[in-house]
């Protein structure tokens, strides 16, 4: 739904959830999650909202203030607020934040902890892998295919765990299926894109050689390999639910010519990709 507050574009979404009384007893819960895009005026000023929020800053700055102490943050940071006490947070310029509000018998822990140690405002060293798992708590609402609330417990979880791992080291320390779970979900995000192996093991800070034994042992293929394999299946997802072009779906997923999706598509699937489209009846089409 549209939020009602001031300084929000039309493209802002707010949505609420009424946790079971049996997740209320066992679970982390949800009360409301968002995706605001704010300009100067949007302000938030409470003595007390029964939750906590976990706030992701995509772009733009802004600032907090808590026990009369404020506190500047800006993209790439985390924002984590008890707001069981007094509280305000601003926008200073345009900015764009991906949020959530939540609560659970050990949350007051979790939160004095993480505080205690880093403050309020969080720098991570990877964030890709803490926004992704806040979108999918977002995503799961803004396309009404909500989460079950044990999962969405989970990923809250997860969200507080790696804002404690931070303060427990110096870089954060992933195990090497975590490291391979965020390239490959990065992968299916950016398939429409050139990919390259120094991107991909930039991220993760490892080297090229490195991170391609890596990825080989935890996925059975090369980066490479994985990136041609997702595209096709992504070609293959198109051409049996869709009459767009094989030209046009080449480019969509990835390919940079079509001569070449077509060698690839065939040494993986076996036949050529308007072949594999006749084989579905009632979706050929005249190219």
């Amino acid at each position: 739904m549209k939020p009602i507050d001031l300084g929000l574009s039309p493209d802002s979404a707010i949505y609420f959830h009424s946790a079971s009384t049996q997740a209320q007893k066992m679970f982390f819960c949800l009360m409301c999650t968002g995706h605001y895009y704010c300009d100067t005026n949007y302000a938030v000023s409470r003595s007390k909202y029964d939750s906590y929020l976990i706030m992701y800053i995509k772009r733009g700055q802004g600032s907090v203030t808590i026990d009369q102490n404020t506190i500047p943050f800006s993209s790439g940071q985390v924002v984590l607020i008890d707001c069981y006490k007094p509280h305000s947070y601003k926008a200073l310029g345009d900015m764009e934040t991906l949020w959530i509000h939540f609560y659970g018998n050990t949350s007051r822990e979790y939160c004095d902890y993480i505080v205690s140690k880093s403050g309020n405002v969080i720098t991570l060293k990877d964030t890709y892998s803490f926004e992704n798992k806040l979108n999918k708590i977002y995503t799961s609402f803004y396309s009404n295919n909500k989460l079950s609330e044990a999962l969405i417990s989970q990923y809250i979880t997860n969200l507080l765990t790696a804002l404690i791992t931070f303060t427990n080291e110096t870089k954060p320390s992933y195990s090497h299926s975590d490291t391979i779970e965020d390239t490959i979900a990065f992968i299916c995000d950016n398939i429409s894109r050139n990919i390259s192996l120094h991107e991909l093991a930039s991220r993760v800070s490892l080297s090229p050689y490195y991170f391609t034994r890596l990825f080989k042992k935890e996925t059975g293929f090369t980066p490479h390999e994985y990136i041609i394999t997702a595209r096709i299946n992504a070609a293959k997802f198109y051409l049996k639910s869709s009459r767009y072009p094989v030209k046009e779906i080449c480019f969509s997923c990835g390919f940079t010519s079509e001569s070449n999706f077509c060698t690839s598509f065939k040494k993986i699937v076996g036949i050529t990709p308007s072949d594999y489209r006749e084989s579905f009846s009632g979706l050929s089409v005249k190219l």
